[in-house]
């Protein structure tokens, strides 16, 4: 912000600017307590172009491939490799460089299925990976909707959420999982049963939860709490019917030879 203050066209308006940070940075990002400020329609434009002219400098560079992330900060997609801004730049463009607003997602994070999305009345708001340190926790699982032969895939809250976070959690996942997820779900709940059968191929009802458990286990570890994978198994765990239906498609399952090791 020095930079800026130093130059002629800036800084009648650096004041303010400070004033937008210092409100975000004290409210966490909160889009009820942080207002758009009306700098003028020329700022505005050379503002919201800020982060075009340095999307390639080091910073920006560093974050959007920031390592040690097991799954998209936004939407627990296994991918990342790109920036969102938190508050859109298009409703607050003098948060376009402001690193606390910018968050490494994935590209489908950040192509805007959210799009200009602010909030859905007050709690309802988008999840601050930056701010907000209770959704560290597992925040959400994926109930199955019948019927099992052609699932659909339903994000639901964790039940241990307080009535708060269950309203900023319920408004997160409406608003950032698109096709791809649902694409991604199914695939992995077709070919669920060919994988604990590999596995196990005695399968019984409880060995199966044995298994499921173990898959967790694992996709915990690679991809996080709150990855969709993690999600997925969570809400297959919980459901008795899912359960059951794996394990009848696991047993009618034909599996190809094993390949001769090496």
């Amino acid at each position: 912000m020095n930079s800026f203050a130093k130059d002629a066209f800036w800084a009648p308006h650096v004041a303010d600017w400070i004033l937008a940070y210092q409100t975000y940075q004290a409210s966490g990002g909160s889009p009820f307590a942080v207002s758009p400020h009306d700098f003028g329609a020329s700022i505005t434009a050379q503002q919201y172009s800020l982060y075009d002219k340095r999307g390639g400098s080091g910073v920006l560079r560093r974050m959007r491939r920031k390592g040690g992330l097991k799954s998209c900060p936004v939407c627990g997609s296994p991918v990342t490799g790109s920036l969102d801004h938190y508050l859109p730049r298009d409703i607050y463009p003098e948060f376009a460089i402001m690193r606390a607003n910018l968050v490494p997602a994935c590209q489908h994070c950040n192509s805007g299925v959210k799009g200009t999305t602010v909030h859905g009345g007050d709690p309802r708001r988008f999840i601050h990976p930056y701010y907000d340190q209770w959704a560290a926790q597992a925040i959400w699982f994926i109930q199955i909707m019948t019927p099992y032969q052609a699932a659909t895939f339903k994000p639901r809250p964790m039940p241990n959420l307080t009535v708060t976070q269950n309203d900023i959690v319920s408004f997160h996942l409406e608003n950032v999982l698109g096709s791809q997820f649902h694409l991604s779900m199914a695939t992995h709940w077709s070919s669920l049963p060919g994988q604990l059968k590999i596995r196990d191929p005695a399968l019984t009802s409880e060995s199966l939860k044995r298994q499921i458990d173990l898959e967790l286990a694992v996709a915990l570890h690679s991809t996080g709490q709150n990855g969709w994978q993690a999600a997925l198994l969570r809400g297959i765990r919980g459901d008795a019917g899912a359960i059951e239906y794996l394990r009848r498609e696991a047993d009618a399952t034909e599996l190809p030879p094993m390949p001769p090791m090496l």
